[in-house]
């Protein structure tokens, strides 16, 4: 192989890594701005029951819920290309708790390191939404 195959190779390999990893849209950014507002500080574990339901904020982080009004924003480290567009999502855990150091999101082909795990006060984000709906009319 030449040297210049190999150049154009690996150019073609960043390209696709940083591609994706840049793809948050406006309104993900938005909606993860929001959930930061109501997020607590970071925590080292979470428990973990079941998953109700989930929701990614692009490449970098997800929303899940454990339980109708309990939610948590868990960040992922790149790359984590499936997450916007995955199907489904999971959660790896032990004896019931998802640790930010030892477990994983898992998303499509993507098992995504978490680098952190912070409690969303969901209820108070619903108020807060509420009251600028009411606002607005």
């Amino acid at each position: 192989m030449s040297i210049r195959f190999l150049s154009a190779a690996a150019l073609l390999l960043a390209l696709a890594v940083a591609i994706p990893a840049q793809a948050m849209t406006d309104s993900e950014r938005e909606r993860l701005a929001e959930f930061e507002r109501f997020a607590g500080e970071p925590v080292g574990d979470m428990p973990f029951w079941r998953l109700q339901s989930y929701e990614s904020l692009g490449t970098e982080a997800v929303v899940v819920w454990t339980a109708v009004n309990k939610a948590w924003l868990i960040k992922v480290l790149p790359p984590c290309t499936d997450l916007p567009w995955a199907k489904a999502v999971g959660l790896s855990s032990t004896n019931h708790r998802v640790s930010a150091k030892f477990d994983h999101v898992v998303a499509g082909r993507d098992r995504c390191n978490i680098a952190s795990i912070q409690a969303v006060d969901y209820k108070a984000l619903r108020d807060a939404r509420q009251a600028g709906k009411d606002a607005a009319k």
